[in-house]
């Protein structure tokens, strides 16, 4: 239905525009933010005379540091080509020596998705090449990576400008990290890690003759950790320090809260190894003791005079709306350009987070507990605003001097009520250009003209998320993940009060999988097939199934599920909703 509504709103340019307003935004960008673009650029440096090299991409960077008979990787980039890309460069302008280990810093994906472009996969299945990650990297994935993949994969599309073109596009840049808008499969070359980092602790590992202590962080992302290399006083920051850039304290895209007190806790913690030089995974390198010390301290207290002041608000009965204009910017004693400028994260859009993490999202009047639904909510406003014609005059008028917001805000009731008025759904789209044009926090701008697309109907709903959704990258996920994707597909209305059970043996895999649906709920875990109906396949055949990509019935009959527990299978698979349905996050 939403497609359908997208596609309505696109039919040609419909008829002229009633009132006397032009919906024509010449393009337009701060100074600041097309100045701030300027810093990611790609290019190989080298950390002063150390074996330690970061090679920046716009978009991410890789580390590499050189041991006496090997290299180790830290982070490997969003996909398989960044990661092919930086193994040529290494090759090139670094060494030739083979890769001994890789270091996750954390589990999101512009950090992990390149691992089997630097190594053979059954080298680190063998032990011979481990990758490290913090003790709940896995967990975090799970919950950040697989749980909510449609719609965080949507969400990102929009605040990364995917689908933006011509100026829009080639002047668009992530505020933490450059270019991010890349056309592309973004096909995952990612390998789950080995050896892990106990939470709140350290590990002391020495590979190739280079010495690193990797210590948990957990503020950026719950799975952070950071590498101290104490013979050439280099400290590799990760994400902790976010780019050139005030930080995502919570992302728009959509995460679990990010916790300030374990952030603050990690900047001070950096401060304390006195390092001569500071390897982000965003943004260039940072050089001498004295500066970096300023610079993590800085951040440490914007970080933290955004959390406490929010709260110390919150505590005075200002609710989540009023948190903004209550909050205000960072004083001027806080803001140091570029590092507490918001090209990224916002100190407003923080402290709404933080309002929902701490106390729920109910304001406390017990009018938001049963309110009247939207559109329902917008014809009975629009009605006692004399109808559609005075409203959308109103909102033109807005337009016309200037109060995009207003305009917009009143398009909104007019669109909530009938999805196909173009009229208003091309006010908006014209009123969030304005907006986005005027915009150098890119997670804004990109919510804002990705919306004016979707408004226009100029944006292929299935495309957009298929550099995340890429069904190749699903039938790659380790098994586990795969499982836990599913638990999130059960459709109550087929699968009611149902009680099933089978077993899967999974080729390579250690031992069985017990897949039970019982009462619209899905549970998985390692176990034994005893009486069980039970099948055989292989890890890509799991893959089809939970991608939607095939069913059991197609698959027996092809003979990659074997066993008598297929019909079992197919109970709980018919069960799930694997649709994958286009999500409009305007036009609703």
């Amino acid at each position: 239905m939403r497609l359908l509504v997208t596609l309505l709103l696109a039919s040609a340019a419909g008829p002229a525009f009633s009132h006397d307003v032009s919906l024509d935004v010449p393009f337009s960008a701060p100074a600041n933010y097309t100045a701030h673009g300027e810093l990611f650029q790609e290019r190989v440096n080298r950390v002063g005379q150390s074996p330690v090299w970061q090679i920046e991409f716009k978009g991410m960077n890789i580390v590499v540091v050189e041991g006496r008979d090997g290299l180790i990787i830290l982070d490997t980039g969003m996909n398989r080509d960044i990661a092919s890309a930086a193994l040529a460069k290494i090759r090139a302008q670094i060494s030739s020596k083979p890769v001994k280990a890789i270091v996750y810093t954390h589990h999101h994906p512009d950090h992990v998705n390149g691992a089997g472009i630097f190594v053979d996969p059954a080298d680190v299945a063998s032990g011979k090449v481990p990758i490290f990650a913090a003790a709940n990297f896995l967990k975090e994935l799970s919950d950040e990576g697989i749980a909510t993949l449609p719609i965080v994969a949507t969400r990102a599309a929009y605040m990364y400008g995917f689908s933006l073109t011509g100026k829009e596009g080639e002047d668009f840049h992530v505020g933490c990290c450059g270019g991010l808008n890349a056309p592309g499969r973004n096909e995952s070359a990612y390998i789950a890690p080995t050896r892990f980092v106990d939470l709140d602790g350290a590990r002391d590992v020495e590979i190739a003759g280079v010495r690193l202590h990797l210590f948990h962080t957990g503020g950026e992302a719950a799975s952070h950790i950071a590498a101290w290399l104490p013979d050439y006083k280099v400290l590799i920051s990760g994400d902790e320090v976010q780019g050139p850039t005030f930080p995502n304290l919570h992302s728009m895209r959509g995460t679990k809260m990010r916790d300030a007190n374990r952030w603050i806790s990690a900047l001070r913690r950096m401060q304390r190894y006195d390092a001569d030089w500071m390897v982000p995974m965003h943004g260039s390198i940072v050089e001498g003791a004295p500066k970096i010390k300023v610079l993590l301290a800085r951040y440490e207290d914007a970080v933290q005079y955004t959390h406490d002041q929010t709260i110390r608000l919150i505590n005075k009965g200002v609710t989540e709306a009023e948190l903004p204009d209550a909050l205000g910017p960072l004083p001027e004693w806080l803001r140091s350009e570029p590092y507490t400028t918001e090209y990224y994260g916002s100190v407003a859009d923080a402290a709404r987070s933080y309002y929902v993490g701490y106390i729920s999202w109910f304001s406390g009047d017990a009018t938001d507990l049963a309110p009247t639904p939207r559109s329902e909510r917008a014809r009975r406003e629009v009605r006692m605003m004399g109808g559609r014609q005075p409203v959308l005059a109103a909102a033109a008028q807005a337009f016309k001097v200037g109060d995009a917001q207003w305009a917009a805000e009143l398009a909104t009731l007019l669109i909530a009520i009938d999805h196909q008025d173009m009229e208003a759904g091309r006010l908006k789209a014209a009123a969030f250009r304005r907006l986005g044009y005027a915009s150098y926090n890119s997670n804004r701008r990109g919510f804002y003209l990705m919306g004016a697309l979707e408004l226009e109907g100029k944006l292929d709903p299935q495309g957009l998320t298929a550099r995340y959704m890429n069904p190749d990258n699903i039938r790659k996920m380790p098994v586990p993940l795969m499982l836990e994707a599913i638990r999130y597909r059960v459709d109550p209305r087929r699968a009611r009060d149902k009680d099933v059970r089978v077993a899967l043996t999974i080729a390579g895999d250690p031992s069985p999988w017990i897949v039970e649906l019982r009462n619209s709920t899905l549970k998985t875990g390692r176990g034994e097939i005893g009486g069980l109906p039970a099948v055989t396949l292989d890890r890509m055949t799991l893959g089809d199934l939970v991608s939607g990509a095939a069913n059991v019935e197609a698959l027996a009959r092809n003979g990659a599920i074997m066993g008598n527990g297929s019909a079992a299978l197919a109970d709980i698979v018919g069960a799930l909703d694997l649709t994958a349905a286009p999500i409009s996050l305007v036009v609703r």
